[in-house]
């Protein structure tokens, strides 16, 4: 924290003593900084921790790119705007949601990122006080406060430890996470809230419950030393990456329960066979809405979802309709 006030503090001064004024608003990157084909997320970050049910994801690509948001129960696709920005609400489920963002461009060449978020509308989220503008304050002392507001705010952003304990002490717990980074945790019995959920159940349990193994999800807020506070802990099942495969194809021939196509980015020819659960939606006028599978003919061109589980069987999950102008 020191490293970060001390380096805001540097270029207020710098800046002052330059120019008399300073702006610390971000420039918007154009998208051809962006250089080679790829997606870069603005939020939300991995780890954070959200307490409502569904969450804003915005990010930059290349232009009026195809972009598919895979969540844990359903897809959305969007198209980024001129400049390459993109964003859209993400329904989300209580515990780890991971989201699976991938953009398409005209050759069919595709970029894929992911997210990961905890949602839990049990946390309770710090609220922090704002300071008053002073109308006697100097044009520097005002800066140094807006400094310390967006280290303060950037500090008190709830996240999450995720992986399995390696070692518990009296009101230290020791994590291993999935990146095989070691990670610290505070946890207290009057301080910390632990919610056994593993199985079908869910119950409050106490931190003494925590064994060496277990798999949990702590959120809480990051101190100085890189140390989780938690505020509450789940046990749960270890979280596994989920297996979904998006592509953009076009439709070679259209049966009654199947579709022939290509894909965009080559020959390949394969086979989309929907299912009773399949979502189909076209999109038109920059908005997508529930179409029958029937009105999808050769020529289209589709983007579609397919999850395998964990005994191998695909399944397509969601198959968009792209306009025919657009493709």
């Amino acid at each position: 924290m020191g490293l970060i006030v001390a380096f805001g503090v540097y270029r207020i001064n710098s800046t002052i003593s330059g120019k008399n004024h300073a702006s610390f608003t971000t420039p918007t990157p154009k998208s051809g900084a962006l250089g080679e084909f790829k997606i870069v997320l603005d939020k939300p970050e991995n780890d954070d921790v959200i307490t409502n049910d569904s969450v804003a994801v915005t990010g930059l690509t290349k232009p009026l790119a195809w972009i598919t948001l895979s969540g844990e129960n359903g897809d959305y696709i969007i198209q980024s705007d001129s400049t390459g920005a993109f964003s859209q609400s993400v329904e989300l489920t209580p515990g780890v949601n991971q989201i699976k963002v991938t953009a398409f461009e005209a050759s069919g060449k595709e970029s894929v990122t992911q997210v990961l978020v905890v949602y839990s509308s049990s946390f309770h989220e710090r609220t922090l006080p704002t300071s008053s503008p002073n109308g006697n304050a100097s044009e520097t002392s005002d800066i140094r406060a807006k400094v310390a507001q967006d280290v303060a705010n950037t500090l008190s952003r709830p996240k999450a430890y995720i992986g399995t304990v390696t070692d518990i002490t009296d009101s230290t717990i020791q994590i291993k996470t999935t990146a095989s980074e070691i990670k610290q945790i505070s946890a207290t019995a009057d301080g910390t809230t632990v919610i056994n959920s593993t199985g079908t159940t869910s119950k409050a349990v106490k931190t003494t419950d925590i064994a060496i193994g277990d798999f949990i999800v702590a959120m809480g807020y990051i101190d100085g030393n890189s140390v989780l506070d938690a505020q509450r802990i789940l046990i749960t099942d270890s979280i596994t990456e989920p297996k979904i495969t998006v592509s953009e194809a076009k439709v070679k021939s259209a049966t009654r329960n199947a579709l022939i196509i290509n894909a965009v980015s080559g020959n390949k020819e394969d086979s989309v066979v929907p299912d009773v659960n399949t979502d189909i939606e076209a999109v038109k006028d920059g908005k997508s809405a529930s179409a029958r599978f029937s009105s999808i003919s050769a020529d289209d061109i589709i983007i579609y979802v397919v999850t395998t589980d964990s005994k191998g069987n695909d399944s397509v999950r969601s198959i968009f309709q792209l306009p025919k102008s657009q493709g």
